[in-house]
């Protein structure tokens, strides 16, 4: 940048052609100043029901463009996926370099009723993974519907904080805080949000994020 400047300065005559490549060298260089955050995770990532733009990861992308943060925000959802997909999926998106990736990884293992063994066995294989390859990594808290059992919930919950610790990775509060079990924040399945649901979901999320982002870098 430095030498560009310098460039800038000393040329009197700068033609369109030179004022053309100054401009698009300057934008490259800003574009590779930006941080990347990848959302990894099933329907709820992907916005099921919803307009793209009113899914909770577009909802944060533009939260932080309009504070013209430097972390771009974007998600890799699939709907119906299970924590045994996670190492390759994680594989596929670090193609793109990510800073951190955000895992959302088995609510459909819980409501499948699946072993929180397998479970824990599946997220923790990414994990350690991810931490060879040097991703930071962000671990979303989950739980299943209270139908399910308060035993089972127990169980399942008790994963996510356990590998955070194992792994020393932040986590995330649950995800659907102050939306699950709410009829008006939910599409008639009753388990994915509908616009409303994503929007508090969204600002939630990003709330978390402003506050600890910084302490990821």
């Amino acid at each position: 940048m430095l030498r560009i400047l310098f460039f800038y300065r000393r040329d009197k005559f700068l033609t369109p052609l030179k004022i053309s490549l100054f401009l698009f060298l300057i934008l490259q260089s800003s574009v590779g100043l930006a941080k990347k955050l990848i959302f990894l995770g099933d329907s709820l990532t992907e916005g099921y029901g919803v307009a793209q733009e009113a899914s909770f990861p577009q909802i944060i992308q533009k939260k932080f463009k309009e504070d013209k943060s430097e972390w771009q925000i974007t998600a890799s959802g699939s709907s119906g996926s299970t924590s045994a997909s996670t190492l390759s999926r994680l594989k596929w998106i670090n193609r793109e370099k990510p800073d951190v990736v955000f895992i959302l990884m088995g609510s459909n293992d819980g409501l499948r009723g699946l072993k929180v063994e397998e479970t824990e066995k599946n997220l923790s294989v990414a994990l350690d993974w991810a931490a060879e390859q040097k991703i930071k990594i962000i671990l979303g808290q989950l739980h299943v519907p209270p139908n399910y059992g308060k035993n089972y919930d127990t169980q399942f919950a008790a994963i996510f904080p356990k590998l955070a610790k194992k792994h020393k990775v932040l986590l995330a509060p649950f995800l659907l805080n102050d939306v699950a079990g709410q009829a008006k924040l939910n599409q008639p399945d009753g388990i994915h949000p509908n616009e409303k649901g994503h929007q508090i979901i969204a600002d939630n999320i990003y709330k978390f994020l402003k506050k600890e982002l910084p302490r990821l870098k």
